[in-house]
């Protein structure tokens, strides 16, 4: 299913960042048994018919949550605070919301610790740690990051695992 609609271009000054409106009589039509909350989503996000990114909706109050809309997204669609968008919304069924690199795969298939700690964590944490590794382009680059997070989650408080832990910082 997919909904479309129109939402101008807003901005958290605090944050410093671009968002859309999303508003909870769309939200609810994504709502599923298994869903949390309204306001912690998943979607594949479409403007204006042109850039389509993968991303999650936070709750703004007054009965609505926000997409973050990067810089980039808004010059490659040419668009400034107070436009008005279409926007198309389909539910994200992909576990991380995005690809898991065949690498970082290899890395936790290999090693049954570093899988088992890695599944442990909340799935934002885990969405962070991908999300991370996607960005590298090299492969064997892949490999050495996956390899670092992995050994850090391993050496990471059991349970009280951190993104600080995970990044190599305040480990024991």
């Amino acid at each position: 299913m997919s909904i479309t609609f129109t939402s101008k271009i807003g901005q958290l000054a605090k944050l410093k960042m671009h968002y859309i409106i999303v508003t909870n009589d769309i939200l609810d039509q994504f709502l599923e048994e298994n869903d949390n909350s309204r306001y912690n989503q998943r979607f594949l996000v479409t403007i204006n018919d042109q850039v389509k990114w993968q991303g999650g909706t936070v709750s703004l109050g007054n009965d609505s949550a926000y997409i973050t809309l990067s810089n980039a997204r808004m010059k490659a669609l040419d668009v400034h605070l107070n436009d008005e968008v279409s926007v198309s919304l389909e539910k994200d069924k992909s576990e991380y919301g995005f690809e898991v690199p065949e690498e970082f795969e290899a890395v936790i298939a290999q090693d049954s610790e570093g899988n088992k700690r890695f599944l442990s964590l909340s799935k934002g944490k885990r969405r962070a740690i991908i999300y991370l590794i996607v960005q590298i382009k090299s492969s064997e680059k892949r490999i050495d990051k996956s390899l670092y997070f992995i050994e850090n989650l391993k050496r990471a408080p059991l349970g009280k695992e951190t993104m600080r832990h995970i990044l190599g910082k305040d480990l024991p």
